[in-house]
């Protein structure tokens, strides 16, 4: 009996490495015929910082207001990403949420149910590995369907 893939996820930070995980995504929805999910989480972090600076900007937004200024970039920049790849027709949902990166991906891929989730790395190493973690090494470790890590392209 084949294989038959017919949903994708693939999570995007907007980073270079993301940038890869996408191309990687688009292509195999093409040759796959599958729908494709793509999901931005806005970290928890980017919300408390712009709360802590709302003071210094715009002393009138709201938290809210500050996430909804996340969330509509995300979106345009989403949007831009579909069309620059021509993939509107792979499309099934864009899906921004707020929430620590791995554990939302994983969230959302166990609600969803894709048949395989893909994501970039950005190769950290060394001391950066430990400070920041990997978002890819800990959905791969949780996450309930497949996961494909694409690496970012190498530095020169």
């Amino acid at each position: 009996m084949a294989l038959k893939i017919q949903t994708l996820m693939v999570a995007t930070d907007f980073s270079e490495a993301s940038e890869a995980a996408l191309a990687y995504a688009f292509r195999l929805a093409r040759t796959l015929h599958a729908r494709l999910d793509i999901v931005h989480v806005v970290p928890e972090d980017d919300v408390q910082i712009l709360t802590a600076l709302r003071g210094h900007l715009q002393s009138h937004m709201t938290v809210e207001t500050l996430r909804e200024v996340l969330y509509a970039d995300a979106d345009k920049r989403l949007t831009a990403i579909v069309e620059q790849a021509n993939a509107k027709e792979l499309i099934g949902e864009r899906l921004i949420v707020t929430g620590r990166p791995a554990e939302a991906i994983v969230s959302w891929a166990a609600s969803k149910r894709p048949q395989l989730l893909i994501l970039g790395t950005h190769r950290r190493h060394g001391v950066d590995h430990l400070l920041l973690g990997s978002v890819a090494e800990r959905v791969l470790r949780q996450a309930t369907c497949a996961v494909l890590i694409v690496p970012a392209p190498p530095t020169t």
